[in-house]
């Protein structure tokens, strides 16, 4: 594609960690060589990272895959709590936006001081706390083990995908790596899945093709009621 229109390109625009599809990996090197098409053909590489951005890694999905964009959009884990969204990219590029340059970017609420509070206090707290993703990971890990050892137990077909504290368990024989393989999940019994640890009191995301997250807020306690849920309600599947 590059060698075709590579040239005539402006931009490309990825998420480094797909998250509206459940959870997709990047694949082998493709981020490593869409970086160097995007620097060859003099393409600007925009990362979405309104999911990954302090979630992954205090520096997200860049630190976590040692790439560096040229722009990238920031939201969610940085907000904390608050709707909150950023975007900041390469000197030359932002230097365009308005009153340095001819790009205009503004909107009622920009810099709206509550939110922007909220998101000093929140990337402190991650800055003085440089344990947490360690947690993070190892809970989610426990967690996901435990899911992916009662479906089999319960012999129904699933894969889980997982990124650092974001997951999503599919209900299908094979690999999930991209958006046909994840269409191909049975959505009816992700539907039923749903529903059973909803009645448990447990709320997943209710799409199939949404992430689902662990938080500093999911303690011991938290995932161990998750996993019990899980385990009765795949019981009700089988």
């Amino acid at each position: 594609f590059f060698a075709q229109h590579g040239d005539t390109l402006a931009c490309a625009i990825v998420e480094p960690v797909i998250g509206n599809m459940g959870v997709i990996p990047p694949r082998l090197d493709f981020h490593e060589r869409l970086r160097e098409l995007c620097t060859r053909h003099g393409v600007v590489l925009i990362w979405d990272e309104v999911m990954t951005g302090f979630r992954l890694a205090p520096g997200g999905a860049q630190e976590r895959y040692g790439i560096r964009p040229d722009l990238s959009t920031f939201g969610k884990v940085l907000g904390g709590g608050l709707p909150l969204a950023a975007f900041g990219g390469r000197r030359e590029l932002m230097e365009m936006v308005a009153p340095a340059g001819p790009v205009y970017q503004a909107g009622t609420l920009s810099g709206n001081p509550l939110a922007v509070a909220v998101a000093l206090e929140m990337l402190s707290a991650i800055e003085s706390d440089p344990g947490i993703y360690d947690r993070l990971e190892a809970t989610t890990k426990r967690l996901c083990e435990e899911l992916d050892r009662l479906a089999t137990e319960a012999g129904i077909p699933h894969r889980i995908n997982r990124v650092g504290s974001m997951w999503t368990i599919y209900f299908t024989e094979g690999e999930v790596f991209d958006a046909a393989s994840a269409r191909r999940s049975d959505l009816g019994l992700f539907g039923r899945f749903f529903h059973a640890l909803l009645d448990r009191g447990v709320y997943l995301p209710p799409s199939q093709f949404e992430s689902a997250f662990v938080s500093t807020a999911h303690g011991e306690a938290e995932i161990e009621r998750t996993i019990e849920a899980a385990r009765a309600a795949f019981a009700t599947l089988a």
